[in-house]
C-alpha cells in the first residue's frame, strides 16, 4: 500500500513539474510533446528540430565552448551575452579605446573586430548509438576496461562521420551516467566578428551585489557577426571573408508576453547532476562549494585592490574577476539552497523507497543492493582526498595566473610557437598583483590541507629551513629568482624544456607531486552512481527521465511567471546564516522608501524606475555607478515606442520565466510559442540556486534581458540603424 501511495504522490508532482527538464531536440516523446502544445507552442516539431529541412534548431549556436547564442539576421549576426563576449571586449580594450567603460559599435562591415580562438558550433544532427557502445562491452569489465572500450568505439564511431563539409566535427556523449550514449555532429566557424557591445555600467548593471538576484536590470548582451568563405563554408580569418548566411535565422517579436504566457529556451547547458546520490551532494557542498568559496574569497579580495589602482590593471583583470566571482557567489547560494529546500533528506527518502523497492523483490532487482552502503563508504572513505584536490585546484591551478602557466607546461610543455604562446598567456597578467595571490594562496593551502599526505612538503621545507618559515620572503625570492615573472626575459625563450632548472618549475613539480596522491582514491563511484540512478528509473517506470546536461543542444519549457515567494517561507524557516545579507534582500533592502524595487522583487518584470532609483540610492555602490550619457539617456526616458509593453506603456528590461537553466545556457534564445525571439537567458535565482543537483518548481526562474530592452539600447542609445534593419522585427 506505501508504495502504491508513493508512486501516485510521484506521478502528481511529475505532472506538476512540467517545467523541469532539459530535452534533446529531436528526441522528444508524445507526451513531452504533448505538453509543450498544452503551454502555447505552436511550431510543429520540424519546425523545432529536422535535419532535412530549415528549423529553429539551426538558429542556435555553441558559443566559444562556454556559452550560447542565437543568429537573429540572414547576415550572420548572432545575440549572445555581455558577459559571454567580456574576454572580447576586454580584448579589445585599452584605457584610449575602453570599450568595457563605453561600449562599442561597428559602424560597417570593415569596423568589426575579428577575435583569436572564439568560434561557434551548429548543431546538425544527434543520433542514438548506445547499443553499438554497450553491445561491446564483456560482461564482467572492470571500470578500467568498460572506459578504454568506451572510448575506442566512440572514436571509431566518429571516424564513420561524413567529414566531407567543412568544418565537420563531431562527438559522442555520455547520457544518464553511461546508460545511454549519443553521437552529435557539428559545423564548426572560427571567423567571429564583435559588431556591439553597450556599456558595461548596462550590460553588467547590478555587478556581484546583484549576481543571481531578482530584480535585475542587466542589459546582458553583445553582439557578433559570424564570418565564411565566399561558398558560405567555415574558413579562418581573412580580409576576404564574407558575412555567413544562415540555413535559418530567430526572427525577433516586439510583441511581448504576460504572465503565463510559453518560453521556451534553446542553448547548451552545461552540467547538471540531479541524479546525484544524497552522499555525493554532501560531499558536493563540502569538498567543492566550500574550498570554492573559501578560497576565491581570499584571491578576489586582492584582485578588487588591485582594480581600483588603474584603468589599466582595470581592464586587465576585468574579466578574470567575473569569472571567478560568478562561481564564489554560486557555491554559497548552492549550499544555501540546498539547506534551505532541504535536499540532502528529499534524497535520503527517495533512496529509502528505493531500497524498500528493491527488499521486495531481491531476485529481479539484486544488482541495487548494496549500492547505498557502497557510495557512503566510497565518499566517507575518500572525504580528505576529494577535499585537498579542490583546495589544490583553487590555489593553484586557478589561483596565479603565471604558477599555473607553469603547471600547464611542467609536465607537457609547449613546442610550437612559444614566444607567441608567452606573449598570449601574459597579455593580462600583472607581476606585483600575480605574486600577492601566489603567496596568499600558498599560505592558505598550507592552513587548509586536511592531510599532512597532501602538503607541499618541499616548498613548506625550503620555507621552514632557508626563511624561518616566512613565507613573504620565499615568494619574494621565488618571484626574483623565476624568468616566468620577469615576462620580457621570457618571450626571448624558443622552448619551455630550457626553463626546467627555474625555481617556479621546483614548486610546480612540489605541487603536481602532492597533486597527484590525491588522484588514488578507492571504488568506482561513477558505476554506482549510475545503478542508483538507473534503480530510481526503473522503480518509477511511468515517469520520463530527460538526461542531465552536459554540453549538448537542449530544449527547456516553461511559462513567464514571477516566484512564488510564499513557496520559499513554506520551505525554510530559518535565516541565511552567512549568506543573509543577500537572501534577506527581499525582505528587507526593499522596504518602504525604495520605491520601484519592493514591487518589482515580487513581478516577473522590471523597467527603467528600478534601475534608475539603485542608482540613485546607491551612490557609493560601483556595481550601480552610470557613465553620464547612459545616466542622461534613462532619465529621459525617450524610448521608442515599438519597444515599450503595449499593456503597461514602459520599456521592459528583464524578466522571469520557469524555464530549466544552467552554466552553459548563458546567451540563450528565449522564444514565444510561435518561435519568436523575446529575450536572452543570462542568470538564475538566489533562491533556488541548488537548481544543479535538484530542480524546484516553485522557486526555479530563469532571468532573461528582453528583447525589446537590446533593441532600444541599440536603436535609441547607440543609434545602431544598420544593425536593428538587419533583423526580421514582429
Amino acid at each position: 500500500m506505501k508504495r502504491i501511495v508513493f508512486l501516485l504522490l510521484s506521478i502528481l508532482c511529475l505532472t506538476a513539474k512540467a517545467d523541469e527538464g532539459m530535452w534533446v531536440m529531436g528526441n522528444f516523446s508524445a507526451k513531452t510533446d504533448s505538453i509543450l502544445r498544452s503551454l502555447g507552442l505552436e511550431l510543429t516539431p520540424e519546425e523545432l528540430y529536422s535535419t532535412e529541412t530549415p528549423s529553429l534548431n539551426d538558429a542556435i549556436v555553441q558559443l566559444g565552448g562556454f556559452c550560447s547564442g542565437v543568429v537573429v539576421s540572414p547576415d550572420g549576426l548572432m545575440f549572445t551575452n555581455h558577459h559571454c563576449g567580456f574576454d572580447a571586449i576586454q580584448d579589445h580594450s585599452t584605457p584610449k579605446h575602453d570599450y568595457l567603460k563605453n561600449g562599442f559599435y561597428a559602424k560597417s562591415f570593415a569596423e568589426e573586430l575579428p577575435n583569436e580562438d572564439l568560434y561557434v558550433l551548429f548543431h546538425i544532427k544527434t543520433v542514438d548509438v548506445t547499443d553499438l557502445l554497450l553491445s561491446a562491452i564483456p560482461e564482467g569489465a572492470n571500470a578500467f576496461q568498460v572506459d578504454s572500450i568506451i572510448d575506442a568505439v566512440s572514436q571509431k564511431l566518429m571516424e564513420m562521420v561524413d567529414y566531407s563539409g567543412k568544418g565537420i566535427e563531431s562527438e559522442v556523449n555520455a547520457f544518464y551516467k553511461g546508460s545511454k550514449y549519443y553521437l552529435s555532429v557539428y559545423q564548426r566557424y572560427d571567423d567571429i566578428r564583435l559588431v556591439y557591445a553597450p556599456p558595461q555600467c548596462l550590460g553588467k548593471y547590478g555587478g556581484d551585489t546583484d549576481n543571481w538576484m531578482w530584480p535585475r536590470q542587466t542589459c546582458d548582451f553583445s553582439v557578433f557577426r559570424i564570418y565564411a568563405d565566399k561558398d558560405n563554408n567555415p574558413a579562418e580569418y581573412s580580409k576576404d571573408n564574407v558575412p555567413y548566411h544562415p540555413r535559418k535565422f530567430a526572427h525577433v517579436s516586439t510583441q511581448g508576453y504576460h504572465d503565463g504566457s510559453y518560453a521556451m529556451t534553446l542553448g547548451y547547458p552545461g552540467s547538471t547532476d540531479r541524479y546525484l546520490s544524497s552522499y555525493g551532494i554532501e560531499s558536493t557542498m563540502r569538498t567543492i562549494n566550500d574550498v570554492r568559496y573559501q578560497v576565491r574569497g581570499v584571491k578576489l579580495a586582492i584582485l578588487d585592490e588591485a582594480m581600483k589602482q588603474s584603468d589599466a590593471l582595470r581592464i586587465m583583470y576585468a574579466s578574470k574577476y567575473a569569472s571567478s566571482s560568478n562561481y564564489w557567489k554560486f557555491s554559497l547560494g548552492q549550499n544555501t539552497a540546498l539547506d534551505n529546500l532541504k535536499v540532502i533528506e528529499e534524497k535520503q527518502q527517495l533512496e529509502k523507497e528505493l531500497m524498500e523497492w528493491v527488499e521486495e523483490d531481491k531476485l529481479a532487482r539484486g544488482r541495487y543492493l548494496g549500492v547505498l552502503e557502497a557510495l557512503e563508504g566510497y565518499y566517507t572513505e575518500n572525504f580528505e582526498t576529494l577535499y585537498a584536490r579542490n583546495l589544490s585546484i583553487e590555489s593553484f591551478y586557478s589561483g596565479s595566473d603565471i604558477f599555473s602557466f607553469v603547471l600547464r607546461n611542467v609536465m607537457r610543455p609547449r613546442e610550437d610557437d612559444f614566444q607567441e604562446y608567452v606573449e598570449k598567456q601574459y597579455r593580462d597578467i600583472d607581476v606585483a598583483t600575480d605574486k600577492k595571490v601566489f603567496l596568499a594562496l600558498l599560505q592558505n593551502y598550507i592552513q587548509h590541507v586536511p592531510s599532512e599526505d597532501f602538503q607541499v612538503k618541499e616548498i613548506v621545507h625550503i620555507v621552514d629551513s632557508l626563511w624561518q618559515g616566512d613565507y613573504s620572503r620565499y615568494v619574494d625570492d621565488l618571484y626574483a629568482r623565476s624568468i616566468f615573472a620577469r615576462p620580457d626575459d621570457l618571450k626571448k625563450v624558443h622552448d619551455f624544456g630550457e626553463l626546467r632548472d627555474d625555481p617556479m618549475c621546483d614548486a610546480a613539480a612540489d605541487v603536481l607531486k602532492a597533486f597527484l596522491s590525491m588522484w588514488r582514491w578507492r571504488g568506482d563511484v561513477e558505476n554506482y552512481e549510475r545503478l542508483l540512478g538507473e534503480g530510481i528509473r526503473e522503480m518509477n517506470h511511468d515517469h520520463e527521465y530527460y538526461p542531465d546536461a552536459n554540453f549538448t543542444m537542449r530544449l527547456s519549457y516553461g511559462l513567464c511567471k514571477p516566484i512564488d515567494f510564499s513557496a520559499q517561507r513554506e520551505k525554510s524557516q530559518a535565516g541565511l546564516s552567512s549568506s543573509e545579507s543577500q537572501g534577506k534582500r527581499i525582505e528587507d533592502d526593499f522596504a518602504p522608501g525604495t520605491t520601484g524595487l519592493k514591487e518589482e522583487a515580487t513581478s516577473m518584470i522590471t523597467t527603467p524606475r528600478s534601475f534608475l532609483n539603485k542608482h540613485e540610492q546607491n551612490p557609493d555602490n560601483y556595481d550601480y555607478r552610470l557613465i553620464p550619457p547612459v545616466y542622461k539617456w534613462m532619465k529621459k526616458g525617450k524610448f521608442s515606442p515599438q519597444y515599450l509593453d503595449k499593456r503597461t506603456g514602459q520599456l521592459p528590461l528583464c524578466f522571469l520565466t520557469t524555464n530549466d537553466i544552467t552554466g552553459g545556457n548563458s546567451g540563450s534564445g528565449m522564444f514565444d510559442g510561435k518561435g519568436r525571439l523575446i529575450g536572452l537567458a543570462f542568470d538564475g535565482n538566489w533562491e533556488a540556486m541548488s537548481g544543479d543537483l535538484k530542480f524546484d518548481n516553485a522557486l526555479q526562474r530563469c532571468i532573461g534581458v528582453d528583447i525589446r530592452y537590446v533593441l532600444s539600447v541599440m536603436d535609441d542609445y547607440s543609434h545602431a540603424k544598420r544593425l536593428i534593419k538587419e533583423l526580421y522585427l514582429e
